[in-house]
């Protein structure tokens, strides 16, 4: 059982979004953090047409342009989101997307959501950790025994 961190980027946007890069990066670089809060990274990148799919290359690319080492590979799932189909889903649709982050515990329920006011404005690799952290403790001591040791 996994939490999911879900990162909606802007998509696919000319020039390319330099905070989604900053942001993605940052997913790479700190991810076994996120792995050892048993979390999976998921990047949604939103297109408006199948025909935009080689726009991810440019995007991965500047992405990992910000890397300490830009030959380090992303060790999470990038989705496209196909004709903004998730991105409506969610009612975040401005331009492509708003950036946003949603957590979700290992039942699916949403803990966490931050959908961006403008384009620079995501939450920190830290408050997310935070947050899963937190949805650890709670997790655990729903799950504490009582006074009579069931739990």
């Amino acid at each position: 059982e996994r939490s999911v961190v879900l990162v909606v980027t802007r998509g696919n946007t000319d020039p390319i979004c330099p905070f989604c890069t900053t942001q993605t990066s940052r997913l790479i670089s700190n991810y076994p953090q996120f792995a050892e809060r048993d979390a999976e990274v998921l990047v949604v990148y939103p297109i408006e047409h199948g025909s935009d799919r080689d726009r991810l290359d440019a995007f991965l690319e500047a992405t990992k342009q910000r890397l300490d080492d830009p030959r380090q590979s992303v060790p999470f799932p990038i989705l496209l989101d196909v004709e903004l189909k998730a991105v409506d889903r969610l009612g975040i649709r401005k331009d492509l997307s708003t950036p946003a982050t949603y957590i979700l515990n290992p039942i699916c329920r949403v803990r966490f959501a931050y959908v961006g006011a403008d384009l620079d404005d995501r939450p920190s690799i830290d408050a997310m950790l935070e947050q899963l952290d937190e949805d650890a403790r709670q997790s655990a001591s729903a799950n504490a025994p009582d006074e009579q040791g069931r739990p």
